[in-house]
């Protein structure tokens, strides 16, 4: 590893023994009373003390040989750490220091190899690409980074522009070291009736786009404001398209689920928005149809195992308590709650301050990772080993 500014843990400082809380009723369809105490599965893996955060949900935190985690730390000077942690000697090394905070999903760190990081600043709208073993950094003109491919070896992110000339997805060529327009909102524009929105596209703008498992797809979200003559917010709109890997053949695909991922080549995952399944999980077509439902139950960020038999969420926005909750699939009840805090920790309000739990499971699906308040109010990354659950209850109903 590259020198670093190094943090080293007292073990005397973490404490996952968290107060118990009673559960109240998350939905009328899934009741846990359930206290939640200290659970020798659990584990803070971030520095104690620090205010950390992984990347989006369902983006592997740990590098493909599974030795290493990344997360962002927010510092009090409009400054992130790049924080990479050996997950043998339990060592942190800081990598970089960037400016800007963003609350959401941090510098967006994500692996590209075992020896490399993609990263960004939000505040410089620059993204790096670093080595951390030989400290090599290339910059590029761009920031929130959202996926990377290994099959293109190419970094899909979003620009912050204002002006519609301004507004792509971009694609960030590691082959070339170029980046280039994949698609503008021009090229979307055509579809504003079949979208049915009279949102005015001056208002739209890109977001969450992602690369199919075999690269010859890109999944993206328009998402629509229309704002008040005070510059509130008075509608607030969603959708999901797919084109091809160059951008062509962009097509509509609905306003629903949410937080949608990629399943395989062929369909999509994410939950219901109205409520009326208590924002469960199906499964979508690239058409937007239903083609599975009831992949899991009550949840809101949704990550699914390598193997597609184990799904992780957590709860609804503003839910107290907050809880991060197992699934096997096609089970709408939870076979374990892994995490639970109350919305509100040492006067810190976990939605106010825009964290999401954003689960992620590793890359050998016996752990997911998640973020979490600890009693300090900060956030922090956790770290639940399934592999007691996995070999116990594997395809047994509890």
């Amino acid at each position: 590893m590259v020198d670093g500014e190094k943090f080293f843990l007292d073990e005397k400082q973490i404490n996952t023994n968290m107060t118990s809380y009673f559960l109240s009723v998350v939905l009328s369809v899934l009741t846990v009373l359930q206290c939640y105490s200290q659970d020798k599965n659990l584990a803070l893996v971030s520095p104690a003390g620090e205010d950390a955060i992984i990347s989006y949900f369902h983006q592997y935190p740990d590098s493909p040989d599974g030795k290493k985690l990344v997360f962002t730390i927010f510092k009090n000077d409009d400054k992130s750490d790049i924080v990479v942690k050996d997950l043998k000697t339990g060592e942190f090394f800081t990598i970089n220091t960037v400016a800007g905070v963003q609350r959401h999903s941090g510098a967006y760190p994500i692996w590209i190899d075992n020896e490399t990081l993609a990263y960004d600043s939000n505040k410089d709208n620059i993204i790096y690409i670093h080595n951390i073993y030989t400290d090599q950094v290339d910059q590029y003109e761009g920031s929130q980074i959202s996926d990377y491919s290994s099959v293109n070896h190419k970094i899909l992110y979003k620009s912050k522009g204002k002006n519609k000339a301004d507004k792509h997805v971009y694609a960030l060529d590691l082959n070339t070291k170029t980046t280039a327009p994949l698609i503008s909102i021009d090229d979307v524009v055509h579809l504003k009736e079949e979208m049915d929105t009279d949102i005015p596209v001056s208002g739209w703008n890109f977001d969450h786009p992602y690369w199919s498992p075999d690269g010859k797809k890109v999944m993206f979200q328009i998402k629509a404001k229309l704002k008040t003559k005070k510059g509130g917010t008075k509608k607030r709109e969603a959708y999901f398209l797919f084109a091809d890997a160059d951008g062509s053949n962009i097509s509509f695909a609905g306003p629903k689920p949410m937080h949608v991922q990629w399943w395989n080549n062929e369909t999509v995952f994410g939950f219901e928005t109205d409520g009326g399944g208590g924002h469960h999980m199906n499964l979508h077509d690239l058409e937007g149809k239903i083609i599975e439902e009831d992949l899991a139950g009550h949840g809101n960020h949704g990550t699914v195992s390598p193997n597609r038999e184990w799904i992780v969420s957590d709860t609804w926005y503003r839910t107290n308590p907050i809880q991060v909750l197992l699934y096997k699939k096609g089970e709408t009840y939870p076979r374990k709650v892994l995490f639970e805090q109350p919305d509100v920790v040492n006067g810190k309000d976990f939605w106010d301050i825009h964290s999401h739990a954003h689960p992620a499971f590793s890359r050998d699906g016996t752990k997911v990772y998640f973020n979490g308040q600890a009693k300090d109010g900060l956030s922090k990354v956790w770290c639940y080993d399934l592999s007691e659950i996995i070999e116990k209850q594997g395809n047994s109903q509890d």
